[in-house]
């Protein structure tokens, strides 16, 4: 007798299991962590090593839910990394999903989800150890499962992404080299110090723009020391990169805001790309003021 789809699935699942089994390096918790308000935690992992800032992290993940008989249900899926718990949110600013808008999707018999596998990057801003998978819930409306018991999550598997070696630097040579302080206000917005900062070893620069969470029509310009580089760029899922050139020592990127979208503040994620490193940076800015961050030009030992 033929075995049904679901258990040929099912199946399909222990074995992927099994061969994430061998590289997995995650112990999972039996009571999850607690998401912020409007997620509902399914699963929470402790890492044998924990993230480090500075390296970004693949994290790869199979997830399924119940079938309801006559009903379809789909939520979006987030990764919070964390320490002994989850502090709020604003941890999803250092996370982004590989697939565009990931969600779980169940379907009544016969069909069955879209996508059962998942994969995000990490990009850490200090040290993590637990991982926490979780589908947001801000609807008031009652689900029509029960999250404790209906979603399953396996095959959780980490591995950092790699890099390439980094280069020895001299200290920047201040010969020649003028550091204005950033003014107090561009385009007649106060300037608020994000405290964000970075080394490149090149004078030109990849600077990649992209909405990685709600996409709502937010609008941007981008200053580089007090001067537009980029102007009036509508951000998408897709990243969208502009060449820049640096001068030699502190360089100034502000975020500046030529509307609010849908949703205030106007949020960016802004990637800083070389052909050796690359960095990641979230900025706020809204109609009263901009963001910025500092990016240092150092030049290499020779």
């Amino acid at each position: 007798m033929s075995k049904p789809p679901l258990f040929i699935f099912l199946c399909c699942l222990a074995t992927l299991n099994f061969i994430h089994g061998q590289i997995d390096v995650l112990s999972e918790l039996e009571v999850p962590q607690t998401a912020p308000v409007g997620y509902e935690s399914i699963v929470s992992a402790k890492l044998s090593e924990a993230l480090q800032s500075g390296v970004a992290y693949e994290i790869g993940f199979w997830i399924f839910g119940r079938q309801l008989p006559d009903q379809s249900y789909s939520y979006p899926i987030a990764v919070f990394p964390s320490g002994q718990s989850i502090s709020n949110e604003n941890v999803l600013d250092i996370v982004e999903a590989v697939q565009p808008q990931p969600q779980l999707e169940v379907h009544p018999p016969p069909t069955y989800a879209t996508r059962g596998h998942f994969t995000f990057i990490v990009r850490p801003d200090q040290a993590y150890d637990h991982v926490t998978i979780a589908l947001k819930n801000k609807s008031n409306q009652p689900s029509p499962i029960d999250f404790n018991k209906d979603i399953t999550v396996t095959g959780i598997a980490v591995k950092p992404l790699p890099s390439r070696p980094k280069e020895e630097t001299s200290p920047v040579k201040t010969e020649g080299v003028t550091h204005t302080p950033p003014p107090d206000k561009i385009a007649d917005r106060i300037l608020i110090d994000s405290e964000k900062s970075y080394t490149v070893l090149v004078d030109e620069i990849q600077l990649g723009l992209y909405d990685h969470r709600r996409i709502d029509n937010d609008i941007v310009t981008i200053y580089l020391n007090g001067i537009v580089a980029v102007k009036h760029v509508k951000l998408k899922r897709k990243k969208q990169f502009f060449d820049l050139a640096l001068q030699l020592g502190k360089n100034i990127i502000t975020l500046h805001a030529e509307n609010l979208g849908k949703v205030a503040p106007n949020t960016a994620a802004i990637l800083i790309k070389t052909k050796k490193q690359e960095f990641m940076a979230v900025l706020e800015s809204d109609l009263g003021q901009s963001s910025y961050f500092t990016l240092v030009y150092e030049k290499p030992k020779l």
